[in-house]
């Protein structure tokens, strides 16, 4: 009978271990690069891009080197000739805010509450 309980007393245990493990976003600092290089930049298209759940993401060499926050629009569907194929459009762009706590840079997506670790890149409060 205490073997039919153990698979969930594993999971309730890994859910807190995770919990424990998750950076505090209401605890963090707005944050900007102060090492903006090309792994950098690497790390945070890729961070960003799983926040979004897109394949891939460009952003600027001297993102979050000005500003915490980064506004991201997606690319407009063109023609060969460049013109809109479906006319405009009116999506709202996706905001992240790069943020700090303790020594720990991350990027956070407000929309989805989720946020990323960003262990080669190095942060400064903003």
């Amino acid at each position: 009978m205490k073997i039919h309980h153990l698979p969930g007393l594993l999971l309730l245990l890994a859910g807190c271990s995770l919990q424990a493990q998750d950076l505090r976003v209401s605890e963090a600092s707005p944050a900007l690069l102060s090492n903006s290089s090309t792994e950098s930049i690497a790390e945070l298209q890729e961070a960003i891009a799983s926040l979004l759940k897109v394949e891939e993401v460009l952003i600027a060499d001297d993102a979050f080197t000005q500003s915490s926050r980064l506004s991201l629009s997606r690319a407009p569907h063109t023609d060969p000739n460049g013109q809109l194929i479906m006319g405009r459009n009116f999506e709202m762009p996706d905001m992240v805010q790069l943020l700090i706590q303790g020594k720990q840079c991350f990027v956070y997506h407000e929309d989805s509450d989720q946020n990323r670790p960003l262990p080669l890149s190095k942060c400064i409060a903003e």
